[in-house]
């Protein structure tokens, strides 16, 4: 297993009103957004992870995306700066939850300038992908690059120009062979 522990979030009923200014697919379905999230839950228990379960949070529509405000690896967490402004709170909401699980000086938190979401980083290894997206920009890479450095860990900056986000048009799936 690569991971013990999963962090997430319950999706609000505010879930329908979150952004929708890149794919524009309409608004998502409560109930189905419920279904999905708690089968979710379940393969993830049932992998024998540890699931820490947070309350959903009306006043932030998409916060259900947890990856998002926070990025987490093994030696270090980054609590990320969201480019926009209906998301930039919900740092403070995940912040504790983060304090859970890395002392705090393993904790760092990107700045403005930069802007980084979650959602742009893509871990292979000991090298970090960032998406340059119109979510995350090149000072938040930066920033970013300065504290995997720390830990001996690489970034690589990706263009991204026809998806929202790095994850969102493409994934790593690590092969294990246990021969």
């Amino acid at each position: 297993m690569l991971f013990n522990n999963a962090i997430v979030r319950k999706p609000a009923h505010s879930v329908i009103n979150g952004i929708d200014d890149y794919a524009d697919l309409g608004k998502p379905d409560y109930s189905k957004a419920i279904q999905e999230h708690e089968s979710y839950v379940s393969l993830l228990t049932k992998l024998g992870i540890k699931v820490t379960i947070l309350d959903a949070l009306e006043d932030y529509p998409d916060s259900c995306f947890v990856e998002d405000p926070a990025v987490v690896a093994d030696e270090f967490a980054v609590i990320t700066n969201p480019t926009r402004s209906s998301r930039t709170k919900e740092r403070e909401k995940i912040r504790p939850t983060i304090e859970k699980f890395y002392q705090e000086d393993r904790i760092f938190e990107i700045k403005e300038p930069g802007h980084l979401e979650g959602g742009d980083v893509m871990c292979v290894g000991k090298t970090f992908y960032i998406g340059l997206s119109a979510r995350t920009n090149q000072e938040g890479i930066d920033q970013f690059t300065e504290i995997a450095d720390k830990f001996g860990q690489e970034v690589i900056a990706v263009p991204v120009n026809e998806f929202l986000h790095l994850k969102t048009g493409t994934t790593y799936m690590e092969i294990i062979s246990y021969w």
